[in-house]
């Protein structure tokens, strides 16, 4: 790992413009392990842009006040976001495909620096570092920062804390480790603040928000003799409460809130013929194997998919496809 720390530095040095891309639709670990490695890189010297396709979530914001990150939805014409740069970096992504129109602004042939976590990653880079054992991407950045002897900041240590923060779900994934721990120690110790940043991302939301939560918390769908509970989210109350999709992240966390639950599934409508689906699961059912059936990814304990077809219809193929897999396959290899 050293020496692919020590080449990522040598393809650094060069460029003088690099692009930093992510995901489609960021979370808490894409948005910090993009600004504090843009933060490193502004810091010696060169021109970086962070463009995504997608809004950042609410919840995340404050930690981009300066609007650092660009979303290529929201360009007037895309062509606005066209980057002549030297390299690119992809954080967190599986495959290439998964930056959506962001692609856009990379040029054709160029150096590109794949940084992930997840096991399935597709190593489509020019180099990739891929640590399957790291909590977040934004550990991954931690340690290359440590190996640049690069001197964090309030600010990086504060987006880099919060990456590992929300990738572990609050340190309570099978993720965290001893090492993320003591990387979340080092970064308290350079300026991140846990129980500010826990607040603003955890504890922090409207009052819309809380109704809607109430809503889907006293209709669950509990499944397979209790150990599958379903939550369900539709348009049409997002538009009567006036709530944000990007307040969304992270109710699929209370359907394992209910006593003997293995798996949780959270259905939300975003359209007639097009539901996201999020997944989650306790011990040692692997639900990112369910996700990639349908072209998504993940963890084995958290992953996601998008569906072309109606709620009702996810539903049913998502349900049929885990209770297909807990009939073929003995109990406890999948549930225990």
């Amino acid at each position: 790992m050293k020496e692919k720390l020590k080449k990522i530095s040598e393809l650094i040095d060069p460029a003088g413009t690099i692009l930093i891309t992510s995901h489609k639709d960021p979370d808490g670990d894409s948005i910090g392990s993009q600004l504090a490695l843009a933060e490193y890189l502004e810091g010696k010297g060169k021109s970086c842009r962070v463009i995504n396709q997608g809004d950042l979530p609410s919840k995340y914001r404050f930690l981009d006040p300066s609007r650092k990150i660009q979303n290529i939805n929201s360009a007037k014409d895309p062509k606005e976001l066209k980057v002549a740069s030297d390299l690119v970096f992809v954080l967190d992504c599986t495959s290439l495909e998964r930056i959506g129109e962001a692609a856009k602004s990379i040029s054709p042939g160029i150096v590109m620096i794949n940084i992930d976590h997840h096991p399935d990653n597709e190593g489509f880079g020019t180099l990739n570092y891929i640590d399957e054992e790291a909590s977040a991407v934004g550990e991954i950045i931690f340690q290359f920062l440590k190996y640049s002897h690069f001197v964090l900041s309030p600010l990086a240590a504060t987006l880099l804390y919060a990456a590992i923060l929300t990738d572990t779900g609050r340190f309570k994934f099978s993720n965290t480790t001893p090492q993320c721990l003591k990387a979340c120690a080092e970064l308290i110790e350079a300026g991140a603040d846990p129980r500010y940043l826990t607040n603003q991302i955890f504890f922090n939301h409207s009052l819309p928000f809380l109704k809607l939560l109430g809503s889907v918390l006293s209709r669950p769908q509990i499944l397979m003799e209790g150990k599958i509970c379903v939550m369900t989210i539709k348009q049409d109350h997002l538009l009567e409460l006036g709530v944000d999709q990007s307040e969304l992240e992270g109710v699929v966390d209370y359907t394992l809130y209910v006593k003997g639950v293995e798996i949780g599934l959270l259905f939300t409508e975003k359209g007639n013929r097009k539901t996201k689906v999020n997944i989650r699961s306790q011990n040692a059912f692997d639900v990112s194997r369910i996700a990639r059936i349908f072209g998504g990814g993940g963890h084995r304990n958290a992953a996601g998919c998008t569906l072309e077809m109606s709620l009702n219809q996810a539903k049913t193929v998502i349900i049929d496809q885990i209770e297909k897999i807990h009939k073929n396959e003995p109990v406890r290899s999948i549930i225990s």
